[in-house]
C-alpha cells in the first residue's frame, strides 16, 4: 500500500512539473506549487519536495520576486539534504548551503539574484 501511495505522489509531482512548465510564471502556478510542496513534505517525499521547491524558486524568480525565490531555493537545498538522510541513513550529509563559498553556489546565487546572508 505504501508503494502505491508513494507512486501516486510521484505521478502527482510529475504532473505538477509538466503543469508548471506551461504556466511557469503565473500566480496560479506558484500557488499550486506551494500546495503540492506541503503535500510532498507531509508524505516525506523530500526528493520531490526539493525539485518542487526549486521549481517554485524559478517561478518566483521569473516574476521578479527575488527574496521569495531565494527563500524557496534555500528550502530546496534543505529538502535535498533531508532526502539524502532518509535514503542513506546518514545523520548529517555533507551538503551545500546557499551561503557557502563554492563556485557553484555563487553561480546559483547570481542566477536567482540572491545575496549571502
Amino acid at each position: 500500500m505504501f508503494k502505491l501511495s508513494k507512486s501516486l505522489v510521484v505521478v502527482g509531482a510529475s504532473s505538477l512539473l509538466a503543469f508548471s512548465s506551461l504556466a511557469f510564471g503565473s500566480g496560479e502556478a506558484t500557488a499550486y506549487l506551494e500546495k503540492s510542496l506541503s503535500s510532498l513534505v507531509a508524505s516525506q517525499d523530500y526528493r520531490a519536495a526539493s525539485a518542487t521547491a526549486f521549481r517554485l524558486a524559478s517561478a518566483r524568480s521569473s516574476r521578479g520576486e527575488t527574496k521569495a525565490a531565494c527563500s524557496a531555493l534555500s528550502q530546496s537545498l534543505e529538502y535535498y539534504r533531508m532526502a539524502i538522510v532518509k535514503e542513506t541513513g546518514w545523520s548529517e550529509p555533507a551538503g551545500s548551503s546557499l551561503n557557502d563559498d563554492s563556485d557553484g553556489m555563487a553561480e546559483v546565487r547570481t542566477q536567482f539574484g540572491c545575496t549571502r546572508s
